[in-house]
């Protein structure tokens, strides 16, 4: 889970084979420890047994937790957003139409304050009981949901990765502010104090100007710790993250470790949850490795959150297991779907592709699924993700005073063939979105486009089964450059026999991955041109 965490003290943003040799560039500087400030701990965090819904609510709602570490004083919050609305947007739903959050309506009559206030999906207030004052904070759904809209329909998907959040353009507006005119903790402070009498929230006058100073000055220090991040992501394409250089600096910070950067940026998709019961590895690359439900929390801890908290806190990481293993269900493909078609896709997809991508039942639920690294020169696909992780990266995230020997992190040699459930919702597709569509995966390399804009906002084109693209407005991509090209590199020898059986597969057997049983779907591709690469 990546996100932007904003923290009274620290500010941080969150959110692999052997690596390229890297460049001079540091990540992170070797940095003191952060010094330890008081454990607020809200009641809504207090879970007393595992459970499916408590960590539904951790997903969607209220994140893993430690607001003094990973939240930011609502007051000082739309203090900021007063001050600067070109930069952090007026309100809640100009916040997520400049980032790309799933944005709600405010319900001013709503008992819920995150619905009252109208936040954008996954992002939640709690309330401090040392202070009383609420706190903003961020959880799972925050990147992991979308609002998927068709002709006819739409409807927001928790668990799908977003097609459209911006989270390091998020990352770079909070250091923006603090170099803008007027920026200061005492300005902040009185703003904030008209905010909150606004709003009706409890914003006590003794806490009033320490909050501010804290905040303010956690800001001006992460802005400048994170100039060089900021400026290496300044692309930052919809609906990815540099996850690998996110983690960095806060691994550099937290074990005292010089991080050095690869030369590329490891863009990566946000990812769909959906497989998260058949994965024994969170990552694209399957570099993570450990108790999975340890590592669906391990980012909160680069986040911000402390071990002690986890420690505290024992039952958040099985309770979200617990939820990611039974999500809420998905939308049928909502297209025509021919099941002639579909049924001798089927069987083509058993006899070629279901040893990597598994089988699966009448449903669309996997039956048959074992994670499996298949090397780079095997996929011939974009490496910046998979050696974005170096040397230095992986001693710093193996530190033991860190990972307390739970978690192990390995620099991996390829990319893991993802589960395919509800596949057809989860375009653009590849580990860093290389392809806008099934309909363009499933043209030859030669023919398929380097250069064209996405439309993350427009309606799902069940045609092609993706984003649209072609029009003048969107994000602009370039499959040229490293870090989100779709270049093959030559096939080494041994491979050929592999690349020949690819070769091979016809548009039949790309038809069953999104076709059929509830789950699947797929039209309008030519069958005479249609091959996958």
């Amino acid at each position: 889970m990546v996100r932007l965490v904003l923290v009274v003290g620290v500010v941080v943003l969150v959110a692999c084979h052997p690596a390229a040799a890297p460049t001079d560039v540091v990540v992170g500087p070797r940095t003191p420890k952060v010094a330890e400030i008081p454990m607020s701990d809200p009641a809504e965090y207090g879970i007393d047994r595992i459970s499916r819904d408590a960590g539904q609510a951790i997903f969607e709602r209220t994140g893993v937790g430690d607001p003094y570490r990973t939240g930011v004083p609502y007051p000082v919050f739309l203090a900021l957003q007063r001050s600067y609305p070109a930069i952090l947007g007026k309100d809640p739903q100009e916040l997520a139409e400049k980032f790309g959050f799933v944005a709600r309506p405010p319900d001013p009559a709503s008992a819920d304050l995150d619905r009252r206030e109208g936040l954008p999906v996954g992002l939640h207030l709690t309330t401090d009981p040392l202070t009383g004052v609420s706190f903003l904070m961020t959880a799972c759904a925050a990147c992991h949901a979308e609002r998927l809209r068709w002709p006819g329909g739409e409807t927001i998907v928790i668990g799908l990765g977003s097609k459209r959040v911006q989270i390091h353009a998020y990352d770079r507006a909070f250091a923006q502010v603090t170099r803008e005119p007027g920026f200061s903790a005492q300005r902040l402070a009185t703003i904030a104090t008209t905010a909150a009498a606004d709003h009706h929230l409890v914003w006590p006058e003794a806490y009033r100007d320490p909050l501010a100073a804290a905040t303010a000055s956690a800001l001006v220090t992460r802005a400048a710790q994170r100039a060089t991040l900021h400026e290496r992501t300044r692309d930052d394409p919809p609906g990815r993250v540099a996850t690998i250089e996110s983690f960095a600096l806060v691994l550099s910070q937290l074990t005292g470790i010089p991080i050095d950067a690869a030369p590329d940026v490891g863009w990566a998709k946000v990812p769909d949850v959906i497989g998260y019961a058949q994965r024994t590895t969170l990552s694209w690359d399957g570099s993570g490795e450990g108790p999975i439900d340890l590592l669906a929390v391990e980012a909160d801890v680069a986040a911000g959150v402390r071990v002690e908290w986890l420690e505290r806190h024992p039952f958040q990481g099985a309770s979200l297991g617990a939820y990611l293993r039974q999500p809420a269900p998905r939308p049928p493909f909502p297209g025509p779907i021919d099941r002639a078609l579909a049924a001798r896709g089927k069987e083509l997809f058993g006899d070629q592709c279901a040893h990597c991508h598994g089988t699966y039942g009448a449903d669309g639920r996997v039956t048959d699924y074992t994670e499996q690294i298949v090397p780079i020169e095997d996929l011939r696909t974009d490496p910046a993700r998979m050696m974005a992780a170096t040397a230095s990266f992986e001693r710093a995230a193996n530190d033991p005073g860190l990972t307390r020997g739970y978690t192990k992190f390995r620099r991996s040699s390829g990319y893991v063939p993802p589960i395919l459930t509800n596949v057809w919702a989860r375009a653009p597709f590849g580990h860093v979105g290389q392809w806008p569509s099934l309909a363009v995966l499933a043209t030859p390399p030669e023919r398929r486009p380097t250069r064209f804009v996405i439309d993350g906002a427009g309606l799902y084109d069940l045609a092609t089964i993706g984003v649209p693209t072609g029009g003048t407005t969107g994000y602009a991509y370039d499959a040229t450059r490293p870090g989100v090209r779709r270049d093959r590199p030559p096939v080494p020898r041994g491979s050929r026999r592999r690349r020949a059986r690819r070769d091979r597969i016809s548009e039949d057997a790309l038809t069953e991955v999104v076709s059929d049983h509830r789950h699947r779907g797929i039209s309008g591709l030519d069958r005479a041109h249609v091959r996958i690469g």
